[in-house]
């Protein structure tokens, strides 16, 4: 099955789960591609390649990786606030896909039944990363590196600085006093779905 649509597998993770998906498929990309190693017996991501020409979320999840290698779960979590993620949000709610706040998505009926028929359409994902971007950690294919994944669970530091102490909002590394907009932080396709940090990495 050939999908009728020119979304980006990091664009289908972000609708169909948020940014923590496109974490996923960033990392599951990259390893495939032999740019990045991760390893089962530390749950740790090392840089082997930072060279050719890649998406903006793959550059900037090389960047978050320092030569001594990083745990995945923070890894993943650097990359989820990264504001290459960001952006693949703002340009989805720029076409339409996502609404500007929870309540315009209440009434954009012409959007909810374009992401639904987006849904059909992919609920047979084909192979590879689109797989991934659909079905998150359970579509990877190779079993060691679905393992990883699944095996794996970051708890962050009680006082991260990936959350606002006084809310317990995401915000944007790079500005932190700057609250990410509700379209790209927490509201997906027509119900609410953050593809949090469990193990399982969100739901299909």
């Amino acid at each position: 099955m050939t999908p009728d649509h020119d979304l980006s597998p990091y664009d289908v993770a972000y609708l169909f789960a948020g940014p923590d998906r496109v974490a996923v498929v960033a990392l599951v990309g990259l390893h495939t591609d032999g740019r990045v190693r991760i390893t089962a017996d530390r749950h740790r991501v090392y840089a082997e390649s930072r060279d050719g020409d890649l998406h903006p979320v793959e550059t900037a999840a090389l960047a978050l990786i320092p030569a001594v290698g990083r745990v995945l779960g923070l890894t993943r979590m650097l990359i989820t606030f990264s504001p290459a993620v960001t952006e693949v949000g703002r340009r989805l709610y720029a076409d339409g896909l996502l609404p500007g706040s929870r309540l315009s998505g209440l009434w954009r009926r012409d959007r909810i039944r374009r992401i639904r028929s987006l849904r059909r359409e992919l609920a047979e994902a084909p192979e590879g990363l689109m797989r991934v971007a659909v079905r998150g950690v359970a579509g990877i294919a190779d079993d060691e590196l679905r393992t990883i994944f699944e095996t794996h669970v970051y708890t962050p530091p009680k006082h991260s600085p990936l959350t606002n102490p006084k809310r317990d909002r995401p915000v944007d590394l790079l500005q932190p006093d700057t609250r990410l907009n509700d379209a790209v932080s927490g509201y997906y396709a027509d119900g609410v779905d953050t593809g949090g940090m469990d193990a399982g990495g969100g739901s299909w």
